[in-house]
């Protein structure tokens, strides 16, 4: 089975000691069912938000998203620990295993939560861990693998319960080159063999183009859905570039506009400190992000 993902106009909001930060602003996204998404996008522009909102990991502040016909934004505490356990499965940066389990011991650990029997859940452990390249390293802990040898046990125990749905953040970012490539083609093979519906945040955008279809945000938001081909297009070609830079350029223009009357307005009387402070702080750090950005030159 696999999935279908539809985000209407999510919002998500984060606090912290009286400031606002908007991480989604209004973002709709659709992915088909058996789909391998890449989702660009530089740091800060809500990529991981999405991602956790999508896993059951955290819940927007308005907005739908329907997996699978379902809208999990409804769900209780309940429901979506039994959404991640037999839906979603997690790949992280940093592998997320346990430094005191063997490689076995990881994998079977989702499967001890479904309540599997010791049996079944070694069988699947064994023939995950093979299909990984690694059947002849079950026994060994994180510390005695290879970062890339631990991605594939972090790989295999995201697929233990057999989820629908696989979600990756920066799944590549801790490795070298060589070995990134690797862990994408595997990613890429795995989504053919197994039909899942996988969503992979990454930086590197020689990582996204394994997908079927990149996205990319800025800003808390979808601004564009490309093929592979159609994003080498966009990428190498000047014009489009310079078309970049200038939407940029113009984006960073309005909001130094929008600072400038939020600080006349301030002066003024017309709005709170609190206010003003929270607004500034998000502003500013729209237009650190646009330079980060120019800097670039690049869509990565």
């Amino acid at each position: 089975m696999s999935l279908y993902i539809q985000c209407k106009d999510v919002v998500k909001i984060y606090r912290a000691g009286g400031v606002k930060t908007i991480a989604l602003r209004g973002l709709n996204l659709n992915i088909k069912e058996g789909e391998m998404r890449a989702v660009v996008g530089p740091s800060g522009s809500g990529k991981t938000t999405l991602l956790n909102i999508i896993g059951g990991m955290d819940k927007p502040d308005a907005g739908v998203v329907i997996v699978d016909n379902e809208d999990i934004t409804k769900y209780g505490e309940k429901e979506l620990h039994e959404y991640r356990l037999r839906k979603v499965g997690f790949v992280f940066q940093f592998f997320n295993l346990i430094p005191t389990l063997t490689a076995i011991e990881n994998v079977e650990l989702p499967m001890i939560l479904l309540g599997k029997s010791r049996e079944e859940r070694r069988k699947r452990a064994i023939e995950l861990l093979k299909r990984m390249g690694l059947g002849d390293k079950i026994d060994r802990k994180p510390g005695q693998l290879s970062g890339g040898e631990q991605q594939r046990v972090a790989i295999a125990v995201a697929l233990a319960n057999d989820p629908p749905l696989i979600l990756a953040d920066e799944p590549t970012g801790e490795l070298d080159t060589a070995t990134s490539r690797q862990i994408a083609l595997l990613f890429r093979e795995l989504h053919r063999e197994m039909n899942k519906t996988m969503i992979i945040v990454t930086h590197d955008l020689s990582i996204a183009m394994y997908a079927e279809k990149i996205s990319r945000m800025e800003d808390g938001q979808i601004i564009m859905d490309m093929t592979p081909a159609e994003m080498e297009t966009y990428v190498l070609s000047p014009s489009k570039t310079e078309e970049i830079v200038a939407r940029l350029e113009a984006r960073k223009r309005d909001l130094l506009k929008e600072i400038e009357k939020l600080e006349s307005d301030y002066k003024q009387g017309l709005i709170e400190t609190e206010v003003f402070v929270s607004k500034y702080i998000e502003l500013k750090g729209i237009i650190d992000r646009i330079d980060e950005e120019l800097k670039k030159y690049t869509l990565t």
